[in-house]
């Protein structure tokens, strides 16, 4: 019987956990619609385990892979990152922005900040495309339209 409860117990807490998403680069914006991820590494040894950013001085992030290798990647080199939570992060400009909504005529940021104190808190970013300049004023990021964008 304790068998049993033991074995029980022990399923509940693997099956409980949430499975964690595979970390993924983007190199364009369109593949953040289309879903097309060109894979670097083909064999499931090298998978990416985290993608960390050097702040936002540093044009680097590093790439670390479960085989334990570690690489360097520029910042503009890369469009952004999806991470093991399945976020969608934008590089811009040496910073790393959290996509929040993506409705088709905008898009919503989210940017660690700190406040006078030294507390972080998240600033609501926008931009008018994916590949838009991204700015804190609403207004002033729906004025950036590229030449190729069809205004609704």
């Amino acid at each position: 019987m304790k068998r049993t409860c033991f074995f029980l117990l022990v399923m509940c807490i693997s099956l409980g956990r949430t499975v964690q998403a595979q970390w993924r680069l983007l190199y364009q914006s369109k593949d953040v619609v289309t879903g097309n991820v060109v894979s670097e590494v083909a064999d499931s040894t090298s998978r990416i385990q985290s993608i960390e950013s050097r702040g936002s001085l540093s044009k680097y992030m590093v790439i670390r892979f479960s085989n334990h290798k570690k690489v360097l990647v520029l910042k503009k080199a890369i469009w952004g990152y999806v991470d093991g939570n399945n976020k969608l992060w934008r590089s811009y400009d040496k910073e790393l922005f959290l996509v929040t909504r993506y409705m088709g005529g905008w898009v919503e940021y989210e940017a660690n900040r700190l406040t006078m104190g030294g507390r972080p808190y998240m600033q609501p970013m926008y931009s008018r495309t994916l590949d838009s300049r991204i700015s804190p004023i609403w207004l002033q990021a729906m004025n950036d339209v590229p030449a190729y964008f069809i205004v609704r």
